[in-house]
């Protein structure tokens, strides 16, 4: 078996694709695709997400007129084409899609604030969009429960991770009350991550460098903090820039990223709790702004938005170890990374 990887650079503009084997972890290049938008780098990352059939990728240029683009996949080849490309009201520093493969969410960092936008059966984008809704400053993530119907989206000044219930029939994302569970001062919640068992809900701290866990209430979508772990040196000081946060698929084990010290510490999870036990940190790529696991969890990619590469790791699953079985060049400021299965054909 296979998967298809996907990188996007900001400043090169572009998506670089390869082919993963499943049992080695080795990278076949298979194409390089230029995003649509102006000719001036674009800031920050290219967000990246998939349609909830794997048919369709989605990528925003974070410069006006903030253009959204949606390619679709060939079935035999893999390779992406252009369906379309329109424009969203702001830069958006996070995409997703909603359980129901129905609504497009983004949260914008710069302009503090989240869309909802309708897709088609064909994949394209409905615009103008459904819904904006105003945030606390720099909003980051956006991403729907697994088992629904709540959005829940990421704060890093305003200190706080704000919930939603889906009207999954309009699109239109509802106020609760509370709607916002206020985080540890100077913590700083970037991105988010659920497991996929247990009412779980797990958050990389951008300021701090630290990781919070957070138990979830079916019924009210409200949070209470669990656990929270540092995820930088004790003697560290200043903004550690934790990034990027996921899981192995069974819920075994969490890695989280920090871009000031170059690292991803690695987590045991419990499988009764979701209590996280510390499995050890591990040196990557030069600043390792995202990271992805394929499904098997067997592989860690991570992109070195400084050393313009991206690497691959073995993951050890008895301990969560990392340890680097290849290393690829990419384009300039390389950050988000998808991972999907390849077409059969």
């Amino acid at each position: 078996m296979s998967f298809l990887v996907h990188v996007s650079s900001s400043e090169s503009r572009q998506i670089h694709a390869f082919v993963l084997d499943a049992e080695t972890g080795a990278l076949r290049s298979l194409e390089v695709i230029d995003v649509p938008g102006s000719g001036a780098p674009t800031r920050g990352n290219i967000p990246l997400t998939w349609s909830r059939d794997g048919k369709v990728l989605y990528a925003q240029i974070r410069i006006a007129p903030y253009p959204l683009s949606a390619f679709v996949i060939d079935p035999t080849s893999g390779k992406l084409r252009l369906l379309q490309t329109v424009a969203l009201p702001a830069p958006m520093a996070y995409l997703s899609v909603t359980r129901n493969g129905r609504f497009l969410l983004a949260a914008s960092y710069d302009d503090a604030l989240l869309t909802v936008n309708r897709l088609e059966a064909s994949g394209r984008v409905s615009v103008p969009g459904l819904q904006t809704l105003t945030t606390p400053p720099k909003a980051h993530c956006i991403v729907e429960a697994p088992f629904g119907p709540f959005v829940y989206a990421t704060s890093v000044d305003g200190e706080a991770i704000l919930v939603y219930r889906l009207n999954e029939a309009s699109g239109h994302l509802e106020d609760l009350a509370p709607s916002t569970t206020v985080t540890r001062p100077h913590s700083g919640p970037r991105h988010l991550v659920f497991h996929p068992t247990l009412d779980r809900l797990y958050c990389v701290n951008e300021h701090a460098g630290s990781v919070a866990a957070y138990s979830v209430e079916r019924e009210s979508g409200m949070l209470k903090e669990l656990q929270y772990e540092s995820i930088v040196p004790a003697d560290f000081s200043g903004r550690a820039l934790g990034a990027d946060i996921h899981l192995t698929r069974d819920g075994a084990l969490l890695y989280a990223s920090v871009r000031k010290t170059n690292s991803i510490s690695a987590f045991h999870i419990d499988p009764a709790t979701g209590a996280l036990l510390r499995a050890g940190e591990f040196d990557v790529e030069a600043y390792p702004r995202g990271f992805a696991i394929e499904p098997n969890g067997r592989f860690l990619l991570c992109a070195g938005q400084q050393s313009n590469h991206l690497a691959v790791y073995a993951i050890k699953l008895a301990t969560g170890a990392l340890s680097q079985v290849g290393r690829y060049p990419v384009g300039m400021r390389p950050s988000w990374i998808e991972i999907v299965p390849a077409p059969a054909g």
